[in-house]
């Protein structure tokens, strides 16, 4: 009887705690796209500063995936970024979806445009990577919830 009392309560707190899990797992997927989506901007930033070539990041929804480009010959670089299915990427300029689906990084530093807003939502929570366009400068801010 002590057996089945201890069993039991291990399964509870076990049920308990997958909700708990699963949201983790959420969350982490969420950062870890963030920090891929800012690697990149980054990377791309620095070979156009680099090269003294125009590159772009280049955001398509459809195949899930955020990837380099070099403007001036089109060559698409390695470092891709795949995002998980629940978790999704888009583009704001001016508070409003943009137009283009992607960035592109001037010789000397600074993005083609105005200032970019890359938002990284896995539906519960939203970051917002806030790309400067003037000096081409990379933020991470977390949205409020809801």
């Amino acid at each position: 009887v002590e057996l089945l009392v201890v069993l039991g309560v291990i399964g509870l707190i076990v049920g308990m705690s997958v909700p708990g899990l699963a949201g983790y797992a959420r969350q982490a997927r969420l950062k870890a796209t963030t920090r891929q989506v800012v690697g990149l901007l980054g990377l791309a930033r620095s070979l156009a500063i680099s090269a003294r070539q125009a590159h772009a990041v280049e955001v398509d929804a459809e195949t899930g995936t955020v990837r380099v480009v070099n403007v001036v010959n089109e060559e698409v670089l390695e470092q891709v970024v795949r995002f998980s299915v629940p978790v999704t990427v888009s583009l704001e300029v001016g508070g409003e979806p943009a137009v283009e689906s992607r960035l592109v990084f001037r010789p000397a530093g600074s993005l083609e445009g105005r200032t970019v807003r890359i938002l990284v939502s896995n539906g519960e929570r939203t970051h917002a990577v806030t790309v400067t366009g003037a000096t081409g400068a990379v933020v991470v801010e977390p949205q409020p919830a809801g």
